[in-house]
């Protein structure tokens, strides 16, 4: 039996409430600092330690990967949805502690708003935290996720076009592809979508050509200057996407077996200047870990990206083609990416009863959008 949505979530473009909160380590745990709407900051501790941290990412993971495990014919199963929405509420009052913080968050969360977190090491599934009933009253339009448009800001050195507009002026924007071609579900929907949009005049797709692996330093000097053409405004990544320790042995498998390290990235200094938009639909390319700062999405940022969008989660292959396929379509309307990611997430829970659109997260502003596109 699938759970219902309580009350039926109807997508709105104007979000009234704009909320920024950052965390900061102080004295071995966290503090956090809270402002809607330019109004007063307000301060308050976070009662847990960066260990505690790790445990809270590990048991959200755990648990939205159990719904990801027990999707069925007919939608999520309940018990699975509902444990989904314990564990988010765990975290939720773990980390907005009962007295002020909760009842200062609990009258921002009464209205649809933009939140945006910031912090040097405090990363956590913001998506997944979950403020409504629990068991079988458990409601999906809780989950921050399906409410709120959710971004991050990394705090880090300042950036040359840092300041840039977050509008992509084109009528077709140039898309880069980076596949990997031994994913079933990237070459049978995930590519096949793309192309039926550039057949459509609605994107122009420039895939990279095969790289080989017995000539790794000339492919990563070709890679490299691929990722750095002017002439991409998104680069698309469908691939495998492995962890590792060390993590900065972490690496996406990005074409006929070759890989790219976090290490790889680094090492190379690969610059991304001219200001794209990444979406790297590859399992876990967000936070792999709280006690790392590394991770691809902060990696691509730092390194010149417009913004990243990334997984928290191991996101199943079939999922993320369709994902990417209803995230096109918003975004080639014209729609922010925040808003796009929203009525993505919206559209397969409303259709299909499934919540994995929780798994992608938003490592820019929600106001990076595609002008002039073909409506």
């Amino acid at each position: 039996m699938v759970l219902e949505l309580t009350s039926r979530l109807a997508f709105i473009d104007s979000f009234p409430i704009q909320v920024q909160i950052r965390v900061f380590l102080h004295d071995n745990s966290y503090m956090a600092d809270i402002n809607a709407d330019w109004s007063n900051w307000h301060r308050f501790r976070i009662g847990i330690k960066p260990h505690d941290l790790e445990e809270l990412n590990s048991e959200l993971q755990q648990a939205i990967e159990e719904v990801s495990c027990s999707f069925e014919k007919d939608g999520i199963r309940s018990d699975a949805l509902a444990k989904l929405a314990q564990t988010g509420s765990f975290a939720f009052k773990r980390i907005f502690s009962e007295s002020a913080p909760r009842e200062i968050v609990n009258k921002v969360l009464k209205m649809r708003a933009t939140i945006q977190f910031s912090s040097e090491d405090f990363f956590i599934p913001w998506e997944l935290l979950y403020d409504g009933p629990l068991g079988a009253q458990t409601d999906v339009s809780h989950f921050w996720g399906m409410r709120h448009v959710v971004s991050r800001a990394l705090i880090q050195d300042a950036r040359p076009g840092d300041l840039d507009s977050p509008i992509i002026q084109s009528a077709c924007p140039h898309v880069g592809l980076i596949a990997c071609n031994d994913l079933e579900y990237v070459i049978g929907e995930e590519i096949p979508a793309l192309q039926e949009l550039h057949r459509q005049n609605r994107i122009l797709l420039f895939p990279l050509r095969p790289l080989n692996a017995n000539k790794r330093d000339e492919e990563l000097e070709y890679l490299g200057s691929f990722l750095n053409d002017e002439a991409l405004q998104i680069i698309h990544f469908a691939c495998h996407a492995l962890q590792t320790k060390p993590i900065s042995k972490s690496y996406l498998l990005v074409s006929d077996e070759f890989s790219i390290s976090i290490e790889d990235f680094i090492v190379r200094e690969f610059e991304i200047k001219h200001k794209p938009l990444v979406i790297l639909n590859a399992c876990i390319t967000g936070t792999m870990s709280p006690l790392y700062t590394s991770n691809w999405a902060a990696l691509f940022w730092e390194h010149g990206a417009r913004g990243v969008l990334a997984t928290e989660f191991h996101v199943p292959d079939w999922f993320a083609a369709a994902f990417t396929k209803e995230l096109y379509d918003h975004l080639l309307l014209g729609k922010p990416i925040g808003e796009a990611l929203l009525a993505t997430r919206h559209y397969f829970w409303e259709k299909e009863h499934n919540p994995l659109g929780l798994a992608y997260a938003l490592y820019s502003s929600p106001a990076i959008r595609i002008a002039n596109s073909i409506k």
